[in-house]
This record gives C-alpha cells, sequence and structure tokens, in this order.
C-alpha cells in the first residue's frame, strides 16, 4: 500500500485568468483551489456575465481534472485557478507568479497541465515552467452558431469590449476629429504632422504600458473637480501653457524660418528652435499641477518629501534642454564657443538644482519628520507616566 502511494504522481489542473475577469466581475478572491470552489466561482461568474470565455476554460479544467482522478494508473490531480489584473502586463503576470507560488505551497504537485481560454493567457507559460514542469496546454475555443460567427456580432462584441474600446477607439477617434478639424480649417498638410505626432506618442506610451496615462490623469482632474481641491485650478493653468508653450514654439521656428531662410539646417535644428522658445511654458505646465498637489498636501497636513525632489528636477531638465537646444543653434550660426560655454552653465546649473531638491527632500526627510516623531513619543511617555 505504501508503495502505491509514493509511486503516485500529483498534476496540478491550472486555469489562468490574466485579466481578472474573476475578481472584477464576480467578485472572488484567487487563488482558488479545489472541484467544488472552482465549481461555485464558474456559477457564480455565469450569473454576472454568461458570455465569458473563462467560465468555458474554468468548466474545462475541472472536466480535465474529473478525468484525471478518475484514471488508475496512480495519477492524483489537483485544481486551482490563479488570475492577473486586470490592466494585463507586469502587473498581472507578477500577481500571477505570487498566486502560483501560493497554490504550490498547499498542493506539493509534480507537474501541471495548463487550462487557456486564448492566446492572451499562454504568456504566462515561461512563469509557470519557471516553477514546474508543464505537460500539456489545452486552449478552449467555444464553438458558435453560424449567427454568431457573422461578422456583425463579432464586431458588435468588439464594441462592446471596453479594453478593445479604449485601446484602439479611443485613439482612431482622435485622429478622425484632427482630420475632420484640418479639412474644415484647410490645413490639411500641418493636421498630418499633428496626427502623425499623435500616433508616434501613443504607440511610445502602448511600448512601456502606459496607454492608460491620459485615462489617468482626466480621472485625476475629475476627482480634484468633485473633492473641491486646488489642484484642479493648476491642472487648468498646465493645460493653458501647454498650449501657450506648444502656439510659443511654433512661432518662433517659424520666425527663425523666414529669418534664416535656405540656411535653415533641416528639421532637427526647427526643432531645437521649438524647444528654445516652448521649454520654458512646458516646464510650468509641469510644475503646475505639482505645486497644486503640493497646496493641498500643506491644507490636508500631509508631510512633503518626494515632491521637492521632483520639483527641483522638473526645473533642471527645463534648464538642461533649453542650454542643449540654445548650444546647437548657436553651434549652427558659427558661434561654437558662445554654445559650449551655454551648454556647460546649463549642465552646471541643472546639477545645483537638482542638488537643492535632494538637500530639501533630504532634510525634511531626516531632520523635520524625525523630530515630529520624537515628539509624539515624548508625548506619549508623558502620558503613560501620567496614568501610571
Amino acid at each position: 500500500m505504501n508503495n502505491v502511494e509514493k509511486s503516485k504522481t500529483k498534476t496540478l489542473v491550472i486555469c489562468v485568468d490574466r485579466d481578472n475577469d474573476i475578481g472584477e466581475k464576480a467578485e472572488l478572491e484567487t487563488p482558488i483551489i479545489g472541484r467544488e470552489a472552482s465549481l461555485s466561482a464558474a456559477t457564480k461568474l455565469g450569473f454576472v456575465d454568461p458570455e465569458d470565455s473563462d467560465i468555458n476554460a474554468i468548466f474545462e479544467a475541472i472536466r480535465i481534472y474529473e478525468r484525471l482522478n478518475a484514471r488508475e494508473d496512480g495519477t492524483d490531480a489537483e485544481i486551482a485557478l490563479i488570475a492577473g489584473d486586470k490592466n494585463v502586463g507586469i502587473e498581472s503576470d507578477r500577481k500571477i507568479g505570487q498566486e502560483l507560488d501560493k497554490v504550490l505551497s498547499k498542493t506539493f504537485v509534480d507537474s501541471a497541465i495548463l487550462v487557456s481560454d486564448g492566446a492572451e493567457d499562454e504568456w504566462i507559460i515561461p512563469i509557470i515552467q519557471s516553477r514546474m514542469k508543464i505537460d500539456s496546454v489545452r486552449r478552449v475555443v467555444v464553438r458558435q452558431s453560424e449567427p454568431l460567427e457573422s461578422t456583425f456580432y463579432v464586431i458588435k462584441r468588439l464594441l462592446e469590449d471596453p479594453k478593445f474600446s479604449r485601446t484602439f477607439l479611443t485613439p482612431i477617434g482622435i485622429i478622425l476629429f484632427l482630420l475632420a478639424i484640418s479639412l474644415l480649417l484647410e490645413l490639411s498638410g500641418k493636421a498630418m504632422g499633428l496626427i502623425m505626432g499623435f500616433m508616434g506618442i501613443y504607440i511610445l506610451l502602448k511600448g512601456l504600458g502606459r496607454e492608460n496615462i491620459l485615462m489617468e490623469l482626466f480621472e485625476t482632474v475629475k476627482h480634484s473637480l468633485y473633492s473641491g481641491k486646488i489642484s484642479f485650478v493648476t491642472y487648468i493653468c498646465a493645460l493653458v501653457l501647454l498650449l501657450v508653450g506648444t502656439l510659443q514654439g511654433l512661432i518662433g521656428s517659424w520666425d527663425y524660418y523666414l529669418k534664416m531662410g535656405s540656411e535653415v539646417g533641416g528639421y532637427i535644428l526647427l526643432g531645437m528652435v521649438f524647444i528654445k522658445y516652448a521649454v520654458g511654458w512646458y516646464i510650468g505646465a509641469g510644475l503646475a499641477p505639482l505645486i497644486g498637489k503640493m497646496m493641498n498636501m500643506l491644507i490636508e497636513r500631509e508631510r512633503i518629501v518626494k515632491q521637492w525632489t521632483i520639483l527641483f528636477y522638473i526645473i533642471a531638465s527645463g534648464v538642461l534642454l533649453w542650454g542643449g537646444s540654445e548650444c546647437i543653434i548657436l553651434l549652427s550660426e558659427g558661434n561654437s564657443v558662445m554654445g559650449y560655454i551655454i551648454l556647460f552653465l546649463s549642465i552646471l546649473g541643472a546639477i545645483i538644482i537638482s542638488l537643492i531638491g535632494m538637500g530639501i527632500s533630504w532634510y525634511v526627510r531626516s531632520v523635520v519628520i524625525k523630530g515630529e516623531k520624537e515628539i509624539e513619543t515624548e508625548v506619549e511617555t508623558g502620558i503613560e507616566t501620567e496614568e501610571s
């Protein structure tokens, strides 16, 4: 009997929900271990959203689990549901790894069978393989009836999907809006530049996993408005400064182009002229929301520590950008000595400004906060002495 028990291999049937529909829709905490708990989770998710493909994946995982346990070759099975995060990416995959570690610490399995509802979930295969052996990957594809396979239904489902809408429809809508405005104002040439610039910024943010930064900014502004915080006004100031800076940069670049004519050294030099005239306004636009946040923290009696460093870093970056652009412009005009002097002074100034910000942040963290903690400790000690 003991020899039979020792020869048994234990397999973990893992169902992965990378975008955490189980938690977001059914409000269930993961990991979920066991047949009954998994069946209950699938049922609850089915009541909330009967069309979610994760339901089929969970039922397939349960079917595989029962089939493995019914075999007589010494195979023992366990089933677990793990989930990531609604913001699919690094945080989602890290959460999957953490939940998998919890499951392995409780089940003590030898290998795994991964059940997935699509190609996206299979990005986590390396995460699982770094911890255990994967015997098989089962991708669940739901067979649809002919009407459901129609193009109309597919498009309708995509348009109703919030993730698809935010990722693809929002930038397409902005591009079409800019194109319509340009046609009305007969500025189609400039509009193409704006559209290409917008697409470049969006692709860059998408590549860095920060495509939701504009939505987060909008939510922050909306929260500031509803909560009556002063940062709402500073966000509006930042927007105005950003627009004025862009206009100032364009005017400066145009004037420089008219002044130099054929001697302009290309778009890079015009870009440097744009930075020279716009960077001051852009720095103001960057400082305005930060100052508003610091004022809110003062009103709410919160400690301001890292904000000092960020504030001076923004100023230092502006000084460095202005110095670099001015240096390139002077070099193109043949005034290399003055260009290098300005570049050197801007670098020196940026370093000094950054050190000032770090010094203020260090002083607040090490002196002010430490002093407050010592006073609190003395007060607590005094109260305890009086009570005794």
